[in-house]
């Protein structure tokens, strides 16, 4: 069983691995399409909705992970009555769902001139704008529920494939047409069709993979466990409300305070560390299936000792991402990428990759929180975070702008969730005081700052210009946290954890490379 479940943690972090790769490199090709053909207002209003829709979804967003752990459990048994009883519930819930979106996204049609600000090269009419992003995410809603039933059977590679070579064909006709055309209608119609496409692509495969789930429509969940389910759903809307919060509302501030110019202009850097950001949340939630049917089968406590592995896994990602970010961020967008005037003060460089620390952080946390089933316990944590957030970025947006917004976040964040989702996981399913873990913490903080104002202070002194200064402050920035974390961690038995899984990982690249 230990096997299967990391050959599934190894086949479905290397899907997740080349679709978060191919949808950094899409997103980096379209953004540059956007501003090169289209202009910074488009690309503006492209992140604002984008961010707007976010708000809108975070039903789906709760009900998502409820599902996904409510699913371990009857799949390790093989339960086919109970998995199908749950996907009815989930089927009714999701079309309920994407009926929702569609109805309060169109009710906020009449409040867009409140929130974007400045649009004057803008010729289509930016409602028309809206509605079409609108449609486009509401409809996936009513077949996309079946894809959860293959990422609670650690089938996660699937999804990811299927989405990879959609995307690739997605980009292609995108960059060929609004190069030719200079139309962004032409974008709004390939991105709802290419959704279309895909989810019944995975609709398709679901139907074949498990028709003997998803044909039952007779069975239906108890009320008790519907209770069960409902609360669980309410708990992590709430949660999931706090991720949006610090995200999403971060661009509606930004261009009610500064314009949607801004908010391309800032977005660049955002995009960047999100892609990077989701890139690992990726590799790590594909972890999840098979530590949930640890959990749900083993019943030992190993998962506290799987945790630490974990933990100190994403610290080192994070402090060689952070470093690496901070360091180079302004460089390549401002010397290699585009130009100087798209270059930003450190003093918001600085915030967004505290906040991209901070959050790749809470990855392990999460993971843990949500295969144990830990919904409903701290749920006013992620209340209070976004209730403050929104307060701080108001008024700290409004006296500083675009840098009191994501020092907002910084403080929202380090005042909530950096250590109270760990004490709940702590109490609830490791049954240990989190002390220790608020230290270790703390040192590795301490680490990542050492690891960016160090490698910051050396690429200071390289004087030479554009690509060749570029790659070598890249080299510094690589070299400068693994040499750290190798310094202080080696004799660790996490560090030789990761030093087998990286072997095991490389052999059986080998082998596949030999076939």
């Amino acid at each position: 069983m230990a096997k299967s479940r990391l050959e599934n943690v190894f086949r479905n972090s290397g899907a997740s691995l080349l679709n978060r790769i191919v949808t950094i490199l899409i997103n980096f090709i379209i953004r540059t399409l956007f501003i090169r053909a289209l202009g910074n207002e488009y690309t503006g209003i492209s992140s604002l909705f984008t961010d707007i829709l976010h708000v809108l979804s975070l039903v789906e967003m709760g009900l998502d992970v409820s599902m996904v752990y409510a699913l371990y459990k009857p799949i390790a048994e093989k339960d086919e009555k109970h998995i199908a009883a749950l996907m009815n519930f989930y089927r009714v819930a999701f079309t309920l769902i994407g009926i929702s979106v569609l109805v309060f996204g169109l009710a906020c049609v009449p409040f867009l001139q409140y929130i974007v600000k400045d649009v004057p090269n803008i010729k289509e009419d930016i409602r028309l704008i809206f509605i079409a992003y609108v449609v486009t995410t509401a409809s996936s809603y009513f077949y996309v529920y079946k894809t959860v039933l293959i990422r609670a059977d650690q089938k996660s590679s699937i999804i990811s494939n299927a989405t990879t070579y959609t995307r690739l064909a997605e980009c292609l006709l995108e960059v060929i047409l609004i190069t030719v055309f200079r139309e962004y209608f032409i974008y709004l119609i390939l991105h709802f069709l290419a959704t279309i496409i895909r989810n019944f692509i995975l609709s398709a495969k679901a139907e074949k993979l498990y028709p003997e789930y998803l044909h039952n429509r007779e069975v239906q969940v108890s009320k008790e466990e519907r209770k069960k389910l409902f609360l669980n759903i309410g708990a992590l809307i709430i949660y999931t409300l706090s991720t949006v919060v610090l995200s999403g509302t971060d661009s509606i501030f930004i261009s009610a305070f500064a314009g949607t110019t801004q908010v391309a202009i800032v977005g660049n850097f955002t995009m960047i560390t999100n892609s990077v950001k989701n890139l690992i949340k990726m590799i790590v939630d594909s972890t999840r299936p098979s530590v949930g049917n640890m959990i749900a089968t083993d019943k030992s406590n190993r998962q506290f000792v799987l945790f630490g592995h974990i933990n100190f896994l994403t610290f080192w990602v994070a402090c060689f991402c952070s470093t690496c970010l901070f360091v180079l961020l302004n460089p390549f967008i401002g010397d290699i990428w585009f130009n100087s005037s798209y270059k930003v003060s450190m003093l918001i460089v600085g915030p967004i990759v505290l906040n991209f620390y901070i959050m790749v952080m809470t990855y392990a946390i999460g993971t843990f929180r949500n295969t144990n089933g830990l919904f409903v316990q701290g749920w006013y944590r992620p209340a209070v975070m976004s209730v403050l957030n929104i307060v701080l970025d108001f008024f700290m947006g409004k006296k500083w702008g675009v840098k009191g917004i994501y020092f907002a976040t910084s403080i929202s964040l380090v005042t909530t969730q950096a250590w109270y989702d760990a004490f709940i996981v702590f109490k609830h399913a490791f049954f240990r005081k989190p002390w220790k873990y608020y230290y270790q913490y703390l040192i590795y903080l301490g680490l990542t700052i050492l690891s960016c104002a160090g490698s910051y202070y050396l690429c200071s002194l390289i004087t030479i210009p554009s690509i060749g200064g570029f790659i070598l402050k890249m080299l510094v920035a690589m070299c400068v946290p693994n040499l750290i974390v190798i310094a202080v961690f080696s004799r660790t038995d996490s560090f030789r954890y990761a030093l087998g899984i990286a072997n095991k990982l490389a052999k059986k690249v080998f082998r596949r490379l030999n076939k």
